[in-house]
């Protein structure tokens, strides 16, 4: 009992920590920057570039349903797409609206384990789904580096974080393809998870690791992939442009997957604050205001936060019908 409430405790201090992190970041640079610049600049986007950003997004939320509809029944889950969009829109929505930025991922698990009554297919569908995200995204930005240069651009200041990013693209790809490396993973896991949860971490990797055997399932899903978070990317592109900010949008395959990343850490809740803070400073480098740098990422979390309001509306009608 004693164990239990001092891990309650722990978890309250987490998330307490988390909330002053996204608080003191967001008033830091609010403070800077002054919520009347940031009005004022919100009123002067150009509408048809927004209208632009809104339908790219839109697009990617079902396509990316669409991709986990696939995974789903590749795990030998047979449901239908519409079903797939609703379970896919509440996660999303959860992700937005809870303090953990996977909340969301955990909802879309409990619900394909009600559906299918299989919870480990469950998992790693939904891990196999973000698992795609962050290996397209990081990809794109590995992809970008040598075009900017070709192309005459600077990458000096960037060179740390594209090192970073580099690297884990490159383990990712050794862990899909190499049976040596997959197997040392594998080791090391069993070594390092508790052994209540270690049966169960172990068949979830497993299946993830089997993903890369599995070619025409590999393609398909990767195609998808491309085409999702490159809509995603060039949201960011039209917000920016709606904004006054010129750059390639090449520039944006590059920064908005190392945004991504550090919004992705656990020190904030769902990224507010890291991403912000992430784009000003990145997008600095490259000459963009710290003021329209701002607004855009804000403009970026606000489109995902009202485009997910309809799950927060089928959650609560199936809550309902559900009473």
């Amino acid at each position: 009992m004693i164990s239990r409430e001092n891990g309650l405790i722990r978890r309250v201090l987490f998330q307490a920590f988390k909330i002053i992190i996204s608080g003191i970041l967001i008033g830091y640079l609010l403070r800077r920057i002054g919520m009347g610049n940031v009005i004022e600049h919100l009123q002067s986007a150009d509408v048809s570039w927004l209208c632009g950003a809104t339908v790219l997004f839109t697009a990617s939320l079902f396509i990316g349903s669409c991709q986990w509809w696939i995974l789903l029944k590749s795990e030998g889950i047979e449901i239908n797409w519409k079903k797939t969009v609703s379970f896919y829109f509440v996660g999303l929505f959860f992700n937005n609206f809870l303090i953990s930025g996977l909340g969301g991922d955990l909802f879309r698990m409990i619900d394909i384990k009600r559906y299918s009554k299989n919870g480990t297919s469950a998992v790693s569908s939904v891990f196999l789904d973000r698992f795609m995200g962050l290996f397209v995204l990081s990809g794109m930005a590995v992809f970008a580096i040598p075009w900017i240069l070709i192309r005459g651009g600077s990458l000096f200041q960037l060179w740390f974080p594209l090192v970073f990013l580099t690297a884990g693209w490159i383990l990712i790809l050794l862990f899909l393809f190499n049976s040596a490396f997959a197997g040392l993973l594998k080791r090391l896991l069993q070594k390092i998870t508790p052994k209540k949860i270690s049966a169960h971490v172990q068949e979830i990797y497993q299946k993830i690791w089997q993903f890369g055997r599995k070619r025409h399932l590999l393609i398909q899903v990767g195609i998808l992939s491309i085409i999702i978070q490159s809509a995603r990317i060039m949201t960011h592109y039209c917000l920016g442009r709606s904004l006054g900010i010129m750059l390639s949008p090449l520039y944006f395959f590059l920064l908005i997957p190392l945004i991504a990343v550090m919004a992705s850490l656990p020190v904030s809740v769902g990224g507010l604050g890291i991403r912000e803070q992430s784009g000003v400073v990145l997008f600095g480098l490259l000459g963009v205001h710290t003021i329209q740098a701002f607004t855009m990422e804000a403009l970026a979390y606000l489109f995902a936060v009202v485009l997910s309001l309809p799950g927060g509306l089928i959650f609560m009608v199936r809550k309902k019908v559900g009473r």
